[in-house]
């Protein structure tokens, strides 16, 4: 099929996808071929966690959410999905179920792919398939330090999240470290599998320990070195 055949908003999304980067165009002329084009609204559900995993997507437009939801409600996201990202491949290779429910968490637009198109991405196209193999592997690299995460109290989670902020858009001033908090606190909390209130009371006694100070979205940090202790789950005795 011509590249003049295939939606040039889809192709170029897939262009930009890193899972496959080192893809031929013509591999992506192909799998932009298979793909069906979904447009939908916010709180759509792309797959539930349980769903058979038949297939999976590159977000075009828009962002959409991998997420746990636990039997009590609570939510735990373990990526926020944007254009160019792939969503549910792991699933789809493996030829089981979905670990996780897949959320548009605004209005997207997602090229929804048969797992059949990406194993003859992979068997057809040696550059593409070394590739995913690296991403696949970066992506379990990083579900393990969640898992890691999770073995933290939610103090110590929330420590981390923050050094680990600091350390990617920490700004020098002359009171310490300042930092924005990157999302809404509602959001922070799913994706530290707790509660906002929890987070807000977690929060509190890092400013009330004198590690940091709280102004709305923005966290001064007072002492680096104390959250990196607590977020690895050490303190010093």
């Amino acid at each position: 099929m011509a590249e003049s055949e295939v939606r040039p908003d889809v192709l170029a999304a897939l262009r930009a996808c890193r899972l496959w980067h080192s893809a031929s165009e013509g591999s992506l002329i192909s799998l932009a071929a298979t793909a069906r084009v979904l447009q939908v609204a916010r709180g759509t559900f792309l797959a539930r966690e349980g769903d058979v995993a038949e297939g999976f997507g590159v977000v075009v437009q828009g962002t959409v959410r991998i997420a746990h939801v636990a039997p009590d409600g609570r939510t735990m996201t373990f990526e926020v999905a944007g254009a160019g990202d792939a969503v549910g491949v792991m699933a789809a290779l493996a030829g089981g179920r979905h670990p996780a429910t897949i959320e548009a968490t605004t209005p997207a637009v997602v090229a929804w792919m048969a797992r059949g198109a990406l194993l003859d991405l992979a068997g057809t196209d040696p550059g593409a398939a070394r590739t995913m193999l690296v991403s696949l592997a970066r992506k379990l690299v990083d579900l393990t330090t969640v898992v890691q995460t999770l073995s933290l109290d939610v103090p110590s989670r929330v420590a981390h999240y923050l050094f680990q902020r600091s350390l990617a858009a920490g700004r020098a001033t002359s009171e310490g470290l300042e930092i924005d908090l990157g999302m809404r606190k509602a959001d922070l909390a799913a994706s530290l599998g707790t509660v906002p209130e929890t987070v807000s009371r977690a929060l509190a006694r890092l400013k009330s320990d004198g590690i940091l100070d709280v102004r709305g979205r923005t966290i001064v940090v007072f002492d680096v070195g104390a959250l990196a202790r607590l977020g690895s789950g050490y303190e010093e005795g």
